[in-house]
């Protein structure tokens, strides 16, 4: 398993918190996200996903995503 920390700049609300960490883990991924840091840990595995596939499920909701 391989972890990487996205930075999410226009995170501002609790219902981000949870669409971000669910966006996460329907690709497979785990994640804990705060809000606070405008940040997401995310744990997952390299032989399946990419730091792309991350960003990419994060972003397709509008989110500001990059790798911190």
């Amino acid at each position: 398993m391989a972890k990487v920390v996205l930075k999410i700049n226009n995170m501002s609300c609790g219902h981000c918190v949870m669409t971000i960490r669910r966006a996460l883990e329907k690709i497979g991924a785990k994640a804990e996200v705060s809000l606070e840091n405008k940040t997401a840990v995310v744990e997952y595995d390299e032989s399946k996903l990419k730091i792309e596939d991350l960003i990419n499920a994060v972003a397709k909701f509008g989110y500001e995503v990059e790798v911190a």
